[in-house]
């Protein structure tokens, strides 16, 4: 049997499971954490000259109805990926899906984000699934991560019901030696439950990345004897073999991501310590420093261990040394940096509906106002409308929404725009990717995962088709001529049409155009002549741009800078700063 190790990443290594398996279908939208298991599978196809479909669909509905269709109806082996939040999106399929008796094999991947670090909330797919009745594996290493793959797409092929993978961002992206397999060659024996050391008075139940962390803890700390830790792998079904644990212990200590999902259903609260009594905070990653400050101060207090004293060198160290925050910011040269300055150049005070994706970052130019979920941004914007129009208002109400963003969740919402006459102005920032998750085609862009090309979708086609009447597209850098846009979009909805106006803004993304020609004119100058005003400093927010205390003036980092030349038409004594003036609104602005 031919066994080789590659070190992978926690995603690769969920992907190498599942095609060792037998995948036959997989579907996905891609978003952190879990956008690299789609190309994962992709690669190890190719490189094992496998048949498997894969696909980027435009949503998680889209890709998980797929799987079900080629798992339930049509006895394939099929697996889907997502983000947690992305499971919301999929959630009416989730329920049906659970009732059903599957053909083949269905394995649903749910990479949760702890902290959260890349997403609006911090939700925990294993209390979905518990609350649902979905098997549901909680891995706590890539390598632990491949196993389960392996065995849950078989399992579930065996079993017919479908499967839940629940990986974390810790597990996704931590990079680890894994064994790699001839398909279908995989030896698998998962244990539902593994327990080790022999104390009795305090006993530590753990999955998933916490599992990881505390065993490191207690070793660093040299408690190995003095604690028993049981590590839960399969979170639904609940195992027996937990609750006779749980009984043996005189206090136990349950650590968990994120929600109380093992502490709820193992309950026995005189007995269990967690988030429902403080002991492990209620919200959060957990992190190394947090447990190890948990695990010494209950082994202290049973004078087990001495005292932890933490080694603090590195952090006196670096006491003296001035770091300037650093916030997240658009890219040097980000066409929505444009965009973005174009609208609030022309109305500092309207409303701005934002969406998910990079330019959600806009809220640092004042151009964002609100983030709910992917497509509000447009059903917001008709919400605030009526709002004020049943006050006889008509304010400025700028949408912005990406192009991956408006083709997953935004044509419904613009129809019902549409349909019951909202006036507002819709920008789809187009940049030809999905910036924010990897750089993944969008439908639009006409590539497929593996790269082949297929049929694009014009994105004015579809909103023409939608019913749109003020259609147009824009170089956001193209200053001038966005804010002459934008303002003929308002007089536009001051007529009789009672529609939304759509503007899109269209140039790649900088990440994509690397190594291209630059289309620019002439490298930025702009610390010549500088006043010191800050204009282009505080309404650009570029890092590039950073401003000299000492000698009262902007600084222009040539390192990142990409000579997009935005910065003269937010500076007051440059020529194109002076030109831009004559668009500038006259009239008086409101307050929000």
């Amino acid at each position: 049997m031919d066994i080789r190790q590659e070190v992978v990443i926690g995603n690769q290594a969920i992907a190498r499971g599942l095609v060792e398996a037998g995948l036959e279908i997989a579907a996905a939208y891609p978003g952190t954490p879990s956008s690299e298991i789609l190309p994962g599978i992709v690669y190890f196809k190719e490189r094992e000259g496998l048949k498997i479909h894969t696909e980027w669909s435009s949503n998680e509905l889209c890709a998980l109805e797929v799987v079900f269709g080629a798992a339930a109806y049509g006895g394939a082996r099929a697996a889907c990926f997502m983000k947690q939040v992305g499971l919301n999106v999929a959630f009416p399929a989730l329920l049906r899906a659970r009732e059903k008796v599957i053909e083949g094999g269905l394995v649903i991947v749910s990479c949760d984000d702890p902290g959260p670090q890349s997403s609006q909330t911090e939700q925990d797919t294993r209390l979905l699934a518990t609350l649902f009745g979905i098997p549901v594996f909680d891995p706590a290493s890539p390598e632990e991560a491949a196993d389960v793959a392996y065995h849950a797409l078989n399992w579930s092929f065996k079993n017919k019901i479908p499967v839940i993978i629940r990986s974390t961002h810790r597990v996704s992206h931590a990079r680890q030696s894994i064994d790699m397999h001839e398909p279908g060659t995989r030896t698998v024996t998962l244990r539902e439950g593994v327990c080790t050391g022999q104390g009795r008075q305090l006993g530590i139940v753990a999955s998933g990345m916490s599992y990881s962390l505390v065993r490191d803890v207690i070793e660093e700390l040299g408690a190995a004897d003095d604690v028993s830790v049981y590590k839960v792998l399969r979170v639904y079904p609940f195992s027996e073999d937990l609750a006779e644990f749980v009984d043996t212990m005189d206090k136990v200590l349950v650590i968990e991501e994120t929600d109380m999902v093992i502490e709820a259903l193992i309950g026995n609260r005189p007995k269990v310590m967690g988030r429902a009594d403080g002991t492990v905070p209620s919200s959060g990653e957990i992190t190394y420093d947090i447990v190890r400050d948990m695990l010494s101060g209950l082994l202290q207090g049973q004078g087990k261990i001495k005292a932890f004293v933490p080694d603090r060198s590195i952090e006196e160290a670096l006491a003296d040394i001035a770091v300037t925050p650093r916030p997240p910011k658009l890219c040097p040269g980000c066409p929505h940096r444009a965009a973005f300055f174009a609208m609030q150049h022309i109305w500092p005070d309207a409303i701005y509906p934002g969406d998910i994706g990079c330019y959600t970052l806009g809220i640092s130019q004042g151009a964002v106002d609100t983030c709910l979920d992917m497509g509000a941004g447009v059903t917001l914007a008709e919400g605030f409308y009526d709002a004020f129009y049943q006050d006889g208002k008509l304010i400025p109400i700028l949408a912005s929404v990406g192009d991956s963003t408006f083709l997953h969740a935004c044509l419904a919402p613009l129809y019902d725009a549409v349909k019951n006459r909202k006036r507002f102005i819709l920008v789809i920032m187009d940049n030809a990717t999905t910036a924010m998750t990897g750089m993944q085609p969008t439908p639009q862009t006409g590539i497929t995962v593996d790269g082949t090309a297929t049929r694009s979708v014009a994105i004015e086609n579809v909103v023409a088709g939608l019913g749109v009447k003020y259609l147009k597209i824009v170089d956001p850098y193209d200053v001038p001529l966005t804010i002459k846009t934008l303002k003929g979009a308002f007089k536009y909805l001051q007529g009789d049409d009672m529609i939304p106006a759509v503007i899109i803004t269209r140039r790649e993304c900088l990440l994509l155009t690397k190594g291209k020609a630059k289309d620019v004119a002439y490298p930025v100058r702009l610390e010549e002549g500088c006043i010191g005003c800050k204009s282009c400093f505080s309404t650009l927010d570029c890092p590039a741009i950073s401003f000299d205390a000492d000698a009262k003036k902007i600084r222009i980092d040539d390192s990142i800078c990409t000579n997009c030349g935005i910065c003269y038409y937010a500076c007051p004594v440059q020529p194109e700063g002076k030109e831009l003036k004559k668009f500038k609104d006259p009239g008086k602005t409101r307050s929000k």
